[in-house]
């Protein structure tokens, strides 16, 4: 799998984590191991910061629309603290 297909997955995965975290208020974990993976998969496309977050809320606003503040602020904190972890 090429570094591309590998974000599109991280991409997915992070989005399907976020709907089924916010369907069952449970999954936090699974929250954070999909936007780990997934801000890891941007890192290593060359991706800078500023473009990983507006990647991260645009996948944290399709899967919850804004209906979750604090599983979206839990999201894009742990996608932040991914992007820069070494």
């Amino acid at each position: 799998m090429d570094e591309t297909s590998e974000a599109a997955v991280a991409r997915e995965n992070f989005h399907r984590a976020l709907v089924v975290s916010f369907q069952t208020r449970r999954g936090v974990g699974d929250v954070e191991a999909a936007a780990a993976h997934f801000c890891q998969a941007l890192r290593k496309l060359g991706v800078p910061p500023e473009r990983m977050l507006i990647d991260a809320k645009a996948v944290i606003h399709a899967a919850i629309d804004g209906d979750d503040a604090s599983l979206a602020e839990k999201a894009v904190t742990s996608c932040i603290q991914h992007y820069f972890r070494p």
